[in-house]
């Protein structure tokens, strides 16, 4: 990949795949552990809440738990389509 002209400093530059990989493996990482905890939110009581409340909050953040794992999906098919091939 190739860093658009208009960049400051680095444009037209070529980039190395693992400095996009790096930290979107952490980030995918960071969020899965995050949002893990949210799994369980059908098991445990919410007094405060009513039976109709909890199950629409419940849809509602059930995006957020997929987004690690979606982004360490993402994460490694870029990182198998850019990996360079070394001769054996």
């Amino acid at each position: 990949m190739i860093l658009p002209r208009w960049i400051p400093l680095l444009g037209g530059r070529r980039i190395h795949p693992m400095a996009a990989v790096v930290p979107a493996g952490f980030g995918a990482l960071t969020l899965t552990v995050l949002w893990m905890p949210f799994v369980a939110w059908w098991a445990t009581p919410h007094p405060d809440m009513t039976a109709l409340g909890n199950v629409i909050v419940g849809f509602l953040y059930l995006p957020l738990v997929a987004w690690g794992p979606l982004l360490g999906a993402v994460t490694l098919s870029y990182h198998r389509r850019r990996r360079v091939e070394r001769p054996e």
